[in-house]
């Protein structure tokens, strides 16, 4: 895919092209591209200068996630430092032509940013909105320009690929997922951190490699991913059957599975631009119906309500965001529905707490006397 992006981008007429570092890193449970912008920031302006020298572009930016601000002084430090090499502006490692220079735009903290043409939105000055998918960035991107949008993991992972060769990465992982991945493990596990993988490994393997026990459920590529429970710890992450994004959380049998689609819930409801309805309503309305189950005050309808509107936000959002925001709860009820029948309310009526006012009363006046 970003081969077939590239390509794209080099074959479009428009001039100049743009180099976009997506490192608006967001989502929940994820936090490798900050090791990387930390520890290795020439390796990402390396990839950046490497898609530039691809696709004919003569501009870079990197957007970078307004909680990591911290890290501007270091990334611009580096700049500084390419600059003066001469691996960034003109004429870079004396090839004629060859024009390149990076800047650093920070972001403003809206998580939709991450979607990458709402993030084209925000460098443009505007509110970060998704874009409707007319075109694509590499048809009409930053500026109306043609535009390269890719993660530091991406970037990172290009100049390695300059570096070892293709075929160094293709004798790593499964046939249709080679190489490796980086994955942000936290939660329920008494060694987390960034952790490289090949593809291909067995979530069991990954859950002793990080010291955790008595897992119960595990949330793969944050709280829009796929939730797996103790059943499926045999499968693998690799595009053929786990698909990953680079984040996994943990939770073992100590944690209320409501609880946690509780939190996902709400942060999907916070972080929504609310420019679309099955959005806007869909998560507001996951959001009170998982409280009604958490107090008991739950019912058979509020589990169809739960399905038809996480199917509905999936058919119809504008964005990944809202497309994406009831996976795991999906993925709950399906593979765990008897948990959800029992948090339901013991008489079957969502409105009746269960409260005998005739019994208390007797109680209050043999009490009195």
């Amino acid at each position: 895919p970003t081969g077939t992006k590239w390509d794209s981008c080099r074959n479009q007429p428009g001039f100049p092209k743009y180099i976009v570092c997506n490192a608006d890193e967001g989502e929940p449970g994820t936090f490798k591209d900050r090791v990387l912008m930390d520890q290795l920031p020439g390796l990402l302006f390396e990839g950046m200068a490497v898609a530039g020298y691809a696709v004919g572009a003569s501009s870079g930016i990197l957007y970078l996630r307004a909680e990591y601000g911290w890290l501007l002084p270091k990334l611009e430090g580096t700049l500084t430092q390419f600059r003066e090499r001469g691996w960034l502006g003109r004429d870079i490692l004396g090839i004629q032509g060859f024009h390149f220079d990076i800047r650093v735009q920070v972001g403003a903290g809206a998580y939709v940013c991450g979607e990458e043409t709402a993030l084209l939105e925000s460098l443009e000055g505007k509110r970060g909105e998704p874009r409707t998918k007319q075109y694509f960035p590499t048809e009409r991107g930053y500026m109306g320009l043609p535009t390269v949008v890719n993660n530091v993991e991406t970037l990172c992972a290009a100049a390695r690929v300059i570096e070892l060769g293709s075929a160094f990465f293709g004798r790593l992982g499964t046939p249709s997922s080679c190489g490796h991945k980086l994955l942000s493990v936290a939660g329920d596990c008494s060694r987390p951190g960034v952790y490289e993988i090949e593809w291909g490994l067995r979530v069991s393997d990954l859950l002793e490699e990080c010291g955790a026990t008595n897992t119960r459920y595990v949330q793969l590529s944050g709280p829009s991913g796929t939730l797996i429970t103790a059943g499926e710890f045999d499968r693998q992450i690799c595009h053929e059957d786990l698909s990953c994004g680079g984040s996994v959380m943990i939770f073992d049998d100590r944690r209320d599975l409501l609880q946690i689609l509780r939190n996902f819930a709400h942060f999907f409801r916070q972080e929504s631009c609310g420019v679309c309805t099955p959005c806007r309503a869909g998560n507001l309305i996951l959001t009170r119906k998982l409280r009604k189950l958490a107090l008991g005050l739950g019912d058979p309808t509020d589990l169809q309500d739960l399905r038809s509107w996480g199917a509905l936000m999936k058919a119809s959002s504008r964005c990944g965001l809202g497309k994406n925001a009831s996976n795991a709860l999906l993925d709950a009820i399906r593979k765990d529905l008897k948990y959800f029948r029992e948090r339901q309310s013991n008489n079957g009526h969502a409105l009746s707490r269960g409260f005998d006012l005739k019994q208390a009363v007797q109680i209050y006046e043999k009490f009195k006397s």
